[in-house]
Parts: structure tokens; C-alpha cells; sequence
């Protein structure tokens, strides 16, 4: 499972703790381009717009590729 936090203090915007600015577009692009669904993303701005954080969890869908089997 993997753990995104996303919140909001003044303008700015954070990602896992990093300053991303005061785009909010950006990080919807940024989330999509992680493998986000659109739905959690929606979800993830609504409750920064509410309470100024979210948490974002998926499955990692990822399997680790095996050379040479």
C-alpha cells in the first residue's frame, strides 16, 4: 500500500512533506502522472480545501518484474 500526504497551509501546497507551490493544478497533474485515480485526487483537494490535509492510500498495483525466469 502506498501513503500520499497532500496538504495546504496559506496558498502553498505540500507533498509528502515537500513544498509544491501555490498551483493547484499542478498537483492534480503531478497525482495523475503518480498513478492517482481521478477520483482520489478529487477526493484528496476537497478534504485540503475542507480541513487542510488529506491522505491519499492505494494498492501498489506494481509487481516487481523478474529477469531471466
Amino acid at each position: 500500500m502506498r501513503t500520499i500526504h497532500v496538504l495546504r497551509s496559506g496558498r502553498n501546497y505540500f507533498i509528502d512533506g515537500i513544498l509544491w507551490g501555490d498551483d493547484e493544478e499542478g498537483v492534480m497533474r503531478y497525482l495523475s502522472a503518480k498513478g492517482i485515480a481521478p477520483d482520489a485526487i478529487t477526493k484528496a483537494l476537497a478534504g485540503v480545501a475542507q480541513a487542510g490535509g488529506a491522505i491519499i492510500q492505494e494498492e501498489d498495483i506494481r509487481e516487481p518484474v523478474l529477469e531471466g525466469w
